[in-house]
């Protein structure tokens, strides 16, 4: 049987089956996470992308909600990614949903939870079995090629498709594949479209699939595809593994971050050492100057010089001002960051660091294997809200906001679907927000 097929017939049965407790509690944290990671990205750039879909012919409808949502959802990386598979599921799961979503608004909650669940599943497991780690080591970025099956998936399941359209729209969504993260031009920003695309690749395919157009089930097991199979597909649900960021910027970073928190520098830091697993080091070994938000997203030096100096790294430490402040770009000048052998055989199963932080008072060593969010260390209900309230605040108002992650997050019924049609993808096609950041 193709890895195609295989990926279908694993969701279709999901979205026959109910939810177990914690995936189902998972799935839920999952989506209003990436829903959060949406409104944020939605504050700084709803007029730029808004314009591009103008331009580019995008008229109101499925494909244009999946490409601007997708734009918004990895603007500022703060949604959940797997670390064996290297992928973000959530910046295209979700933007095809809802585009799905707006074809088929009276959908039960309980059928759109699964195939959303569905989405993440195929998208990981095709991760997995391809070799995503692999995938980036040469360039490519697994969540722009891989991510946009398990958004076909989650649309052909609510649009009620059978296995064989299901299969034919994952077929055609590996065939149109691609998206590179090699370069690191400081001023390109062409990288904020990539999910944006991936997110109407997977929408275009199913309802190319809907017109009549096939996909080659194929085309993940034939010996020319740069997505080969490399391994069975792993069973057991994969979302539950899914690590969610308490901070903005690349995944890398993350331990460092939560690592550097529990120094006192209240007395000031003279430097700071960052080791990675040596994977990792290249694509965020970028220090001053910053000549872009997208620039200080993907450099270790700015996210801890802003982590001492701020108390916290979410999107709204990212702006202009911030990256030319000269505490900032000083302590950045003083930070290295640097290989470990040992980080590095644990990866990627662990993303971890360990840091020396020098102080007038002496240096302090510290170390992360995991961080927070990472399974095992799961956020808590209020860290979750917090965090929402914090990306989607200057979108909403903090006490809406609150509002809307308490649905998603809390009672069962049509309250989450209803909170989804009233009052996210309004929003998305606005072009307003308070942006009281």
């Amino acid at each position: 049987m193709s890895l195609v097929t295989e990926l279908a017939e694993r969701a279709h049965a999901m979205a026959c089956d109910p939810l177990p407790q914690r995936v189902r509690e998972a799935t839920r944290a999952h989506l209003a996470d990436t829903v959060g990671a949406v409104l944020a990205g939605h504050t700084t750039l709803h007029e730029p992308a808004r314009r591009l879909a103008d331009g580019v012919g995008l008229r109101p409808g499925p494909r244009r909600t999946a490409f601007i949502t997708g734009i918004y959802a990895n603007a500022w990386e703060v949604a959940g990614i797997h670390r064996g598979a290297v992928l973000v599921p959530g910046c295209v799961v979700l933007p095809a949903a809802l585009a799905a979503l707006e074809l088929r608004p009276d959908v039960a909650w309980e059928e759109f939870l699964r195939a959303y669940a569905a989405g993440y599943e195929v998208a990981l497991a095709a991760a997995l079995a391809i070799g995503g780690d692999q995938l980036i080591a040469e360039g490519w970025w697994p969540t722009a090629l891989v991510a946009p099956l398990g958004g076909a998936a989650a649309v052909s399941l609510l649009l009620g498709h059978p296995p064989e359209h299901t299969a034919a729209a994952i077929g055609l969504a590996a065939q149109q594949a691609g998206g590179v993260v090699a370069g690191s031009t400081a001023a390109a920003d062409g990288r904020y479209l990539l999910s944006g695309m991936a997110a109407d690749r997977a929408v275009g395919a199913v309802l190319a699939v809907g017109a009549g157009w096939r996909g080659p089930v194929d085309v993940l097991d034939d010996i020319r595809s740069p997505m080969r199979r490399q391994s069975a597909l792993r069973s057991g649900f994969l979302l539950p593994e899914t690590s969610m960021k308490v901070h903005a910027g690349a995944k890398h970073m993350q331990a460092a971050i939560d690592a550097v928190s529990t120094v006192d520098v209240a007395g000031g830091v003279l430097g700071i050492r960052c080791a990675l697993p040596a994977q990792l080091v290249r694509p965020v070994d970028r220090p001053p100057p910053f000549r872009s938000s997208l620039n200080a997203l993907a450099s270790g030096q700015f996210m801890l010089a802003v982590s001492v100096l701020r108390g916290r790294c979410s999107p709204w430490e990212f702006g202009p001002e911030l990256l030319a402040d000269a505490e900032i770009v000083g302590l950045a000048e003083r930070v290295t960051v640097v290989p470990a052998d040992d980080l590095s055989a644990a990866y990627p199963a662990s993303w971890g660091a360990r840091l020396e932080v020098s102080t007038p008072s002496g240096t302090v060593r510290v170390e992360r294997r995991d961080a927070r969010g990472d399974p095992g260390h799961e956020l808590s209900t209020s860290e979750l809200v917090a965090k929402f309230v914090t990306l989607a605040g200057p979108s909403l108002g903090d006490g809406p906001a609150g509002d809307l992650v308490g649905i998603l997050l809390g009672a069962e019924g049509v309250a989450p679907r209803t909170a989804l049609l009233d009052v996210v993808l309004p929003l998305l096609h606005r072009s307003h927000a308070f942006q009281e950041v």
